[in-house]
Parts: structure tokens; C-alpha cells; sequence
């Protein structure tokens, strides 16, 4: 780690994997203008997201070590030694996540993603901005037009830009318009987030550190345990076989 000021970079994306990034880039002595499309998720009432639970690998967890904030992180979730196979009309068993010590942590994703944020604000050498949006980008100058909320179109040079914005990225768009090849193709699943709450007496229903598996050939549901006693649990399955549902005995 350096305090010397290596010079500037651009992230596209405040999500954890560009908070996460901004921390690191910052710890390395670089300043970082990191350019998120949304508003604050910390200060807004309501934060769209994929889903509440991520399951934090364990290089997730080596990565949150190199920027100090592991312990914090580990502290809200709940370790998932293995998974929990339950296979139909037999008993259950466990499969292991990696060597003894290694685990899955179950978080809430929009608690780390503030939490990040977070971090990244009390740094000195970063710069957050919300409701930013990224119009358009030149690779060979890492040069970038912002629509923002306030002041209308801005542009930024930085040495390097860094799309982290996700699926849908801005970012990777840009990139097509040039000598890029891309390809993209769509798996045919769907999925439909359920949930387990607490048992009468307040505990969990299952064991909580594992991450339940129900595998059903073409469609498996899994569970994740979260702190208040509930599993998070998705269903994945073909959007064919969702559409043939119709009423509550066809789910069953």
C-alpha cells in the first residue's frame, strides 16, 4: 500500500463488486471517481435489486480481507459449511464447501452493498457519485460523458476506466461498437424468490449453516438462512414449466 497518489481512475457501477474495487484501487494509492447510475441505495426508502441473500464465497471473503472490512462483513451473516442435499424420498446429506475452515457466508446483499459504499466514502482519496450515468466511453483515452442528475452531461479522463456495472453494462455497450466480439444467449430457466419464515417457537426450521439443496432433474429450489431466524429460498425452473402453472395445486 501506498499513501503517494498514483494517479486517477474511473469505476462505472456501485455495486459491491465496484465499491469493493474502489477500496482496493484506494488502498493502492490511486484516486477513484466511482460512478453509480442509481440513487444512494443507502438513503432511499426503496433499493430494486436480484434478490435479499448472496452467498459469499470464500474468495469473496479473502478479497474483503485485503480491504480491511472481512470481520465486519463476517459479523452479519451466517457461515454455510456445506450444502444440504435433500433428495426425493430419501435421507439427507451434506457435501462439504471446500477444505476445513472454508465456508459460504449467507448476507443480505443490500446490507454489504451499503456497507461498501460506506466504506468507500470515508476514504480520502475516493469520490462518489449517484445518479450518474454513463452516456458513452472511449477506450483508447479511458474517457467518459456522465448524465448526471445536476449538472447535465459531464466528462472525465482518469488513466484507466473499470466497468464493474453488471449485466446490462453501459460499459460492455460501448465496447460492441468497436472490433468486439460478443455473443449472448439466454439459458431457458426463470426463478421465483420464496420464503421460509421462523417456526412457532421463534427457531429455524432446518439447520441453519448449510445451504439447502432440493435438486428436481430440470428445476431445484435452494434456501439460504438469514439472521432472523427465515430461509431466503429460490426456485429455478423453465419459464415453460412456470407459465403451466396456473393455480396453487398446480404448484404443489
Amino acid at each position: 500500500m501506498s499513501s503517494q497518489n498514483r494517479g486517477n481512475v474511473t469505476i462505472v457501477g456501485g455495486g459491491p463488486v465496484g465499491a469493493l474495487q474502489a477500496c482496493l484501487l484506494s488502498r493502492r494509492g490511486y484516486h477513484v471517481d466511482l460512478h453509480e447510475a442509481r440513487k444512494d441505495i443507502r438513503r432511499t426508502d426503496f433499493a430494486a435489486g436480484r434478490s435479499i441473500n448472496l452467498a459469499l464465497s470464500y474468495r469473496g471473503i479473502q478479497s474483503l480481507k485485503r480491504a480491511g472490512l472481512d470481520e465486519k462483513i463476517k459479523s452479519l451473516g451466517i457461515a454455510m459449511h456445506s450444502r444440504m442435499i435433500h433428495p426425493l424420498n430419501k435421507p439427507c446429506y451434506k457435501i462439504p464447501y471446500g477444505r476445513k475452515g472454508q465456508y459460504l457466508l449467507s448476507i443480505d446483499r443490500l446490507k454489504l452493498n451499503q456497507d461498501l459504499l460506506t466504506a468507500a466514502e470515508k476514504m480520502d482519496n475516493i469520490d462518489l457519485h449517484f445518479s450518474s450515468k454513463l452516456v458513452s466511453c472511449d477506450v483508447d483515452t479511458a474517457t467518459a460523458t456522465f448524465k448526471t442528475e445536476n449538472e447535465g452531461n459531464i466528462d472525465e479522463t482518469s488513466q484507466v476506466l473499470f466497468g464493474c456495472d453488471g449485466a446490462y453494462s453501459a460499459v460492455r455497450r460501448q465496447l460492441q461498437r468497436g472490433l468486439f466480439d460478443y455473443a449472448q444467449v439466454y439459458i431457458p430457466h426463470g426463478y421465483k424468490e420464496l420464503c421460509i419464515p421462523p417456526t412457532c417457537d421463534g427457531e429455524y426450521a432446518m439447520p441453519p449453516n448449510h445451504l439447502h439443496i432440493w435438486p428436481r432433474h430440470t428445476f431445484m429450489l435452494i434456501a439460504l438462512p438469514n439472521l432472523d431466524k427465515s430461509f431466503t429460498c429460490t426456485l429455478f425452473m423453465p419459464i415453460t414449466k412456470f407459465e403451466t402453472l396456473k393455480t396453487g395445486d398446480d404448484v404443489m
